[in-house]
């Protein structure tokens, strides 16, 4: 037995090259801010735990309010070093963030009447038992993926491994 173990989920960075855009998009979705450290200047030795020479950047911490003790998304705008943006050619692998949703069709509705970049339609996959009553992709304005995806009742996770293993 270990002396020590993960608890759960603290947070994940999203890189962004305008902030207050991308703090907006993340709103449309239903977050909320928890912290805006848009003017805090880090110290030194936030560049040496990343293993830089040099760290500072302007951010937000935005959480659901739904699930106010759950994991937080850390946007950030790097000051320095800058970030180099996902390129938009569609060759490149995507970063990809999965939130799961209630009542998919309905986040879809919504997210593209506001005008947000949908990568595709939603899709109701098939078979049915994959436990996945619907999914769909959005990019934020940086290009990181955002997948809303609805899942029946009851269960943690899709069916893939049982669903699609059937010959």
């Amino acid at each position: 037995m270990t002396a020590w173990a993960i608890e759960r989920m603290y947070h994940t960075v999203i890189n962004a090259s305008d902030l207050d855009r991308t703090v907006d998009f993340y709103k449309a979705l239903g977050f909320q801010v928890l912290n805006d450290r848009r003017n805090v200047k880090w110290p030194d030795f936030v560049g040496r735990i990343f293993g830089l020479k040099r760290a500072q950047g302007r951010g937000v911490l935005m959480n659901l309010p739904a699930d106010p003790n759950g994991p937080m998304l850390d946007i950030l705008e790097w000051v320095e070093p800058k970030a180099a943006p996902i390129p938009a050619d569609g060759l490149t692998v995507p970063r990809i963030i999965a939130f799961r949703v209630k009542n998919v069709a309905e986040a879809y509705k919504d997210l593209k009447a506001k005008g947000v970049q949908l990568t595709g339609e939603l899709v109701e996959p098939q078979p049915r038992d994959l436990g996945v009553v619907g999914v769909f992709c959005a990019r934020d304005p940086d290009g990181t993926v955002i997948e809303l995806i609805e899942l029946q009742a009851g269960i943690r996770h899709s069916r893939a491994n049982e669903a699609l293993a059937k010959p």
